[in-house]
């Protein structure tokens, strides 16, 4: 009985694994070549005497929503954030980082609370038509499975391949909590964040921080994930929902 019983769970499993994996609307790997004009909230945030190192969300003028991973080896001296531009690295306005902030909680071992705020000294311009701030989703709103999103970057193309020099953008959906668990067992899937995927098309290395935007609202952070793009295995987002109050603590929005 209990045999039977364990084969039966691991078949719905399965059923549920496949039925989103076959999907062509599922799980910036794919995609395709942007123009800043389109995401003008996607900024840059960048090394000194390295150059990119991950995305980011102008939520204000003078604020940037990012990942607290892509924060934790560097000082805001050694960064600057670049923004109105679709080439990596050359183009658009670059501002100072006066101050950056890491959830307290986040650590590397559970990935939860993947969030954090780079602060400038000066903020963009407000006249610019390729620099606009994007709109943060209500505290605790809940966003179904099936929602189609827009996640924007100048990562890899490919895992392990060279960094794309051209702004991409692909289009994924939302993943419920239970799917993504299942995919992502060997990592605990909390309320903190928000599964994405469609077949082919994932955020990838040097997209890390970047926007996830739906219907125009900004959902979530990109955070981590099985490799990219990979078969049956949606991207893992920080949900903007659940950390607002951490957000509102430092920026008042």
């Amino acid at each position: 009985m209990t045999s039977a019983v364990s084969t039966l769970a691991f078949l719905i499993i399965l059923l549920n694994w496949c039925e989103w994996a076959s999907s062509s609307d599922l799980r910036i790997v794919g995609g395709f070549a942007d123009k800043i004009e389109n995401v003008p909230y996607t900024v840059s945030i960048s090394k000194r005497g390295y150059g990119h190192l991950c995305g980011g969300s102008l939520i204000t003028l003078k604020w940037i929503l990012t990942a607290a991973h892509c924060l934790l080896d560097d000082g805001p001296g050694n960064l600057y954030v670049r923004a109105g531009t679709t080439y990596k690295n050359k183009g658009g306005i670059l501002r100072r980082v006066q101050t950056t902030i890491s959830h307290a909680l986040y650590t590397t071992q559970k990935l939860d609370l993947d969030v954090g705020l780079v602060q400038l000294f000066r903020p963009f311009p407000a006249n610019n038509n390729l620099i606009s701030t994007v709109r943060l989703r209500a505290p605790s709103e809940i966003v179904p499975p099936g929602v189609e999103c827009v996640i924007s970057g100048w990562g890899d193309t490919k895992e392990n391949d060279g960094p794309y020099q051209i702004l991409k953008s692909a289009k994924v959906k939302t993943v419920s909590q239970m799917r993504c668990q299942q995919a992502l067992f060997r990592q605990v899937i909390t309320k903190n964040m928000i599964c994405a995927g469609a077949q082919g098309h994932d955020a990838c290395q040097g997209d890390s921080g970047g926007p996830m935007v739906c219907a125009g609202i900004l959902t979530g952070v990109v955070s981590w994930g099985e490799g990219c793009a990979t078969i049956g295995k949606p991207g893992v987002y920080t949900s903007v929902s659940e950390l607002r109050p951490w957000i509102h603590t430092f920026t008042g929005l």
